[in-house]
């Protein structure tokens, strides 16, 4: 088991720990095809990081809406069929440019769906060589922008669920301080044992 396998496996057993103990689960995500993320791996012809990998490979994660704001895992054949779909958006709208002359933002080939919102929205890892490679990025189905990184990478993101849920404090802290438009939220349990995001002050 290499550190970044380790490391989501552990992150994730405290994240799993604390639904089964606090909230109501549903059906656990379809476990990954290792021949399938070598496939998609080669014929994007980019390296996964090392924890994405690892997240696709993680057994009986739950596929209900934990993740902030409101965001469930999808499985990889739902994450390549949305891949696909956005990409197709994006080439039936062509390209256009903004009031200053610049390219406005299209879903790229780059972007790894790992998770839906009920709206449509997607979390994805960002497979581009750069500063936020691996990083994880709201989509925003419907104006097409991207925001500064939800979280620098999928271990940060199960790193900071699992402090929030544990310890009762807001999530997405990292991502207001680097100037981010979504604000950290804290888990909250209703009677119904369904587990929602709901925005706090930081610091709470």
């Amino acid at each position: 088991m290499t550190s970044a396998d380790h490391d989501v496996l552990t992150s994730w057993s405290r994240v799993g720990t604390w639904l089964t103990a606090h909230a109501r689960r549903g059906p656990a995500r379809p476990t990954s095809d290792p021949a399938r993320l070598d496939a998609f791996e080669a014929d994007l012809g980019l390296p996964l990081p090392a924890d994405l990998r690892a997240w696709w490979l993680l057994p009986d994660v739950s596929a209900d809406y934990w993740i902030p704001e409101v965001f469930a895992p999808v499985s990889l054949d739902e994450a390549l069929e949305t891949n696909a779909i956005w990409l197709l958006v994006a080439e039936q709208e062509g390209e256009s440019f903004d009031e200053n002359g610049h390219p406005e933002a299209r879903y790229r080939r780059e972007f790894m769906p790992i998770a839906l919102s009920p709206g449509g929205d997607g979390l994805v890892v960002d497979l581009r060589p750069g500063d936020t490679h691996g990083a994880v990025l709201l989509w925003d189905h419907e104006t097409w922008t991207l925001d500064v990184p939800q979280w620098a990478s999928v271990t940060s993101m199960l790193q900071d669920i699992a402090h929030a849920l544990e310890a009762g404090t807001p999530a997405l802290l990292s991502h207001a301080a680097l100037g981010g438009s979504r604000e950290p939220s804290i888990a909250m349990v209703d009677e119904a044992l369904d587990l929602t995001w709901q925005p706090t002050a930081p610091g709470r």
